[in-house]
């Protein structure tokens, strides 16, 4: 019997530049697709009906899992949590796409993230949309059933260029953004040593305190932040979005908080208190570097370092 070949899927990992929070409430969000990303390889094989899953980060194990088949039952795992992740997206898979696993194969799943999960760049969003690229179902609704997040990480996923994403009436639209900006240089990313609970965090926010003008305030910084050519206005937008998403969830903008004395401004990415931090800054690179070295960040990217994007000639 000649089985199928390997199927191989790759998708990005994501950063939300702007937009935090109130893209749930139809904002539109400004967000970019990285160069990390995480790549899957499904081989079928005959043997037992089941799924034996190998996760990787970078060239180190990272955990397992056999699901049995037809009934999704673990069977063995070093990882009992992220088992019942992978069981969960695969069962709502199938109810996507009911043809999805019944061929009676043993699949062999090798996937392979190249960042750090702890960084919070889209482990889950990559592994969702790989997943749906294999079932051959929708990804948003995939996504939408396992994390009911606003799917902005989806759309990143499978982007080559940055988004403008928006919800409408819950149903997703995005576009292409004409972000690469002039200033790109004076841009950098700085990982705050610890992960944020994006889903706890918004489980946090009283949305009843949203109203359409912070939404439309938010949209309009947006478009903004997207085709600004000066970084002193770029530097202006960021800081008045952290005023406003500040004054919404009542917590202090993050400059203000941790770093107030650096020469320039830094923007909360994502929930506010993890992840990373956008700093943009006129100084020299060596001050970078130097100013959150100096407080034991470590974790610095240039633009071009982490950002995967076509660049756009204005």
């Amino acid at each position: 019997m000649n089985l199928p070949e390997i199927k191989s899927f790759e998708s990005r990992a994501k950063l939300m530049i702007s937009g935090e929070y109130l893209v749930l409430k139809g904002a539109l969000s400004l967000s970019v697709p990285l160069r990390f990303g995480q790549k899957m390889t499904v081989k079928e094989n005959d043997g037992t009906h089941s799924v034996k899953w190998k996760s990787m980060i970078n060239n180190d194990f990272w955990f397992n899992t056999t699901l049995l088949l037809p009934d999704f039952r673990i069977s063995e795992t070093n990882h009992p949590e992220l088992s019942e992740t992978i069981l969960r997206i695969l069962v709502a898979a199938k109810s996507l796409n009911s043809k999805f696993l019944e061929s009676k194969y043993e699949y062999k799943v090798d996937s392979v993230i190249d960042f750090n999960p702890l960084w919070g760049l889209g482990s889950s969003s990559s592994l969702i949309s790989n997943i749906a690229y294999w079932a051959e179902c929708d990804p948003f609704k995939l996504n939408y059933q396992i994390f009911n997040g606003s799917g902005y990480d989806i759309a990143c996923a499978r982007s080559s260029t940055p988004v403008i994403y928006e919800l409408k009436a819950g149903q997703p639209f995005y576009r292409k953004a004409h972000f690469y900006p002039l200033f790109h240089k004076q841009l950098y990313f700085v990982y705050q040593n610890h992960k944020q609970n994006t889903k706890a965090s918004i489980q946090k926010l009283d949305m009843s305190n949203i109203h359409s003008k912070d939404i439309s305030n938010i949209s309009n910084l947006t478009i903004e932040m997207e085709n600004t050519t000066d970084l002193k206005a770029f530097q202006f937008q960021i800081d008045q979005h952290e005023e406003l998403i500040g004054h919404l969830i009542q917590q202090k903008p993050i400059k203000a908080h941790l770093f107030n004395d650096f020469t320039g401004s830094v923007k909360s990415l994502g929930a506010w208190g993890g992840d990373f931090i956008l700093a943009a800054s006129s100084e020299p690179e060596d001050y970078i570097f130097k100013y959150f070295k100096d407080k034991n960040l470590n974790t610095i990217f240039r633009y071009d370092e982490i950002v995967f994007s076509e660049k756009i000639k204005r």
